[in-house]
């Protein structure tokens, strides 16, 4: 792997122009088993969309990978979802303008067998009829509930995690949860209490099509092997997207973690296998199928070897993958008290790409991050959303 040559200097003058954007070309070069990868990144971001201009209300944040989706009228959806999911919308990619309406929220319920808290949609999957399923990150905060979970320093942090379904119309994105019974994806593999610190399943990458099944990865608190904390892989046939999601567990996929089994079953426990042998050591927010190298593309923000940016992973199977290289270095703002411009949730989008949730990439994409600005006071709410042209040199 090549890194980038002074990037690191660069890109610290780049962070003490408020506001300004102006980066050197950035390249990386990555060996895999098929042969290297070169990407070139653009000078410039362009701006999606801008928390000062174009925000509905204080809490108009993009808190998550940025998904987009065609409708069948060729116009564009895209969301970046926060837990008062909003959608942007347009024509096409270039036109894209915030829609105020809160297209779906949780209830905040106090009750974590109900996984209706807070949710953020993060995956988009089409299922005929101008239907979506949508797959959410749910978050059950023990803290946000009184009396549930004492605060204070070193007490548990009572972080219950799940991935939860829902569905909508492609027209509205207004995402209603499933009903109880069909409702969970993947949960912890113990229920509930008041001495958990985090458990269960946090976030998701897109969700792709392969052959006979969709596939997608989740980051797990708990329940990868080896080591708990991890990514692993899901899969479903495409005649159940609902139900059918399986989990990848000694090389075979086995029904996913179930603490509150909503027809009197047992509670299901299992395992997942971590995927990169540990080399992918960042929660994976996108996952796309490079079309001139046959392979499959996986992206996550991390810091390696002090280096702190967006990194990818490449695979032909989507079970075993190449070691991490650096895509970009754009610092993530965890880890860190310095006040300058961060960046995190990346996502690969090719507006070019056929599919209805781009889930393929040319030679040509752009990857999308949230981009914090936080150059003279941190944390604050105040983040855009950004794209990169990024060019698959060979």
């Amino acid at each position: 792997m090549t890194y980038f040559k002074d990037l690191t200097n660069k890109i610290g003058r780049w962070n003490a122009f408020a506001g300004s954007l102006v980066l050197m070309l950035m390249m990386s070069t990555a060996v895999t088993s098929a042969g290297s990868l070169h990407f070139s990144i653009s000078s410039e971001a362009e701006e999606v969309y801008s928390y000062e201009r174009q925000r509905c209300d204080w809490r108009s944040i993009p808190d998550s990978p940025a998904r987009a989706y065609r409708r069948r009228d060729g116009s564009v959806a895209l969301i970046a979802a926060h837990f008062r999911n909003r959608v942007l919308e347009g024509l096409n990619f270039a036109k894209l303008r915030p829609d105020c309406s809160i297209v779906s929220q949780g209830e905040e319920s106090a009750d974590p067998s109900a996984y209706d808290d807070r949710f953020w949609v993060q995956s988009l999957i089409p299922l005929g009829d101008d239907r979506i399923l949508g797959l959410a990150s749910q978050e059950f905060s023990g803290l946000r509930h009184d009396g549930l979970c004492a605060k204070g320093p070193g007490k548990p942090e009572c972080w219950y995690l799940s991935i939860v379904g829902l569905e909508a119309n492609e027209r509205d994105f207004s995402f209603e949860l499933l009903p109880r019974n069909q409702r969970l994806i993947a949960g912890s593999n113990k229920p509930f209490d008041t001495g958990i610190t985090a458990a269960g399943f946090l976030t998701l990458s897109n969700t792709v099509f392969d052959g006979d099944y969709a596939y997608f990865i989740a980051w797990t608190e708990d329940a990868a092997e080896p080591g708990g904390r991890g990514n692993c892989l899901f899969r479903a046939p495409r005649s159940d997207l609902v139900a059918g999601w399986r989990m990848m567990s000694e090389g075979r996929f086995v029904s996913p973690p179930n603490p509150y089994p909503s027809s009197g079953e047992e509670p299901a426990q299992a395992k997942c296998d971590r995927l990169g042998n540990g080399d992918i050591t960042g929660k994976i927010r996108s996952l796309i199928w490079l079309e001139a190298k046959n392979l499959w593309m996986v992206v996550w923000s991390t810091r390696a070897n002090d280096t702190g940016g967006v990194y990818y992973a490449t695979s032909s199977d989507l079970e075993n993958w190449s070691s991490a290289s650096l895509l970009a270095p754009f610092d993530p703002p965890w880890g860190t008290t310095e006040r300058k411009t961060y960046y995190d949730y990346p996502s690969i989008i090719d507006h070019d790409s056929p599919s209805p949730v781009f889930q393929s990439a040319g030679n040509t994409f752009h990857l999308y991050l949230t981009r914090f600005n936080w150059q003279s006071k941190r944390p604050t709410m105040n983040r855009d959303l950004v794209r990169f042209k990024v060019v698959l040199d060979r």
